[in-house]
Order: structure tokens, then sequence, then C-alpha cells
């Protein structure tokens, strides 16, 4: 079993089975709802997906396009919701508090790939975050 819940835990799940599959998409709209390169989720039957907290938190955007987005109310968190007219729901990994073992990673739209991701600039990398101090010699 899988617990995963938003950055304010007003919004809280369960999904009751392995997450064996996960994938990235990186077209412009995952992008955009994701705000970096790409969107890392799963999909879940919905008879394994279970809500602990009630769902009155969560709006939803829909594009005419049919593209979903659904977002916890009080800290902006993309939540889980249902695909379309289907018997699953998407699930961003970002969520999910347990150590996520899957079997197969599967990569999306990669010709949409944003034109600055996988560039290898970084002078330093860190292991943790670093000091305020650090952050503002970096960014000067």
């Amino acid at each position: 079993m899988f617990f995963g819940q938003c950055l304010c835990s007003s919004v809280q799940f369960k999904i009751n089975r392995n997450i064996d599959v996960i994938y990235q998409c990186y077209c412009s709209l995952c992008r955009k709802q994701s705000g970096t390169h790409s969107n890392h989720a799963t999909m879940i039957h919905i008879t394994k997906f279970e809500w602990i907290t009630d769902q009155q938190l969560i709006t939803t955007y829909k594009k005419d396009s049919g593209f979903t987005s659904s977002f916890c109310q009080k800290c902006g968190s993309p939540v889980p919701n249902k695909i379309g007219q289907t018997d699953y729901v998407w699930i961003p990994l970002g969520l999910i508090e347990n150590n996520i073992h899957p079997t197969r990673h599967i990569n999306f739209c990669l010709s949409s790939k944003a034109n600055w991701e996988g560039l290898d600039l970084q002078e330093a990398d860190y292991e943790h975050l670093p000091s305020w101090d650090e952050i503002q010699t970096i960014f000067k």
C-alpha cells in the first residue's frame, strides 16, 4: 500500500497495490502543469485507489482539449484525478510518501522536450539544499 498527500496534507489518498509502472511526459501541457521539464506520474485502476480525506479542497481545471489538472485549493499541489471516461486515476509521483520500486519506466512525448532539459551545465551539485548564502552566491 502507498500513501500520498499534497504539500499541506489537506488532500490525502492511498493506493492499494504495488506501483509497477511510472512514466515521464515531456509535452508542453505536462510541463506547465508540473512547472518543470516533465511530469512524473503513474496510472492506477480506480478500484485500487482510495481518498483518505474529503475531496472538497480539490479544484479542477479542464482545457477544451480535455486535458485536466486537479490541485489542492490551499497549497496548489497537483493531486490525483480520474483520467477522462476511463477507470484509471492519474497519480503525480511527487505526492507519494513511500519508496517506489517500479519495474518499468516509460517516457512519453520525447519530441516535445524543452530545449533546456537534459543540459548538464552545473558548476556544482548539492546533495542537500544549500544555505541561503550559497544560493545567493549562485544567483547573483
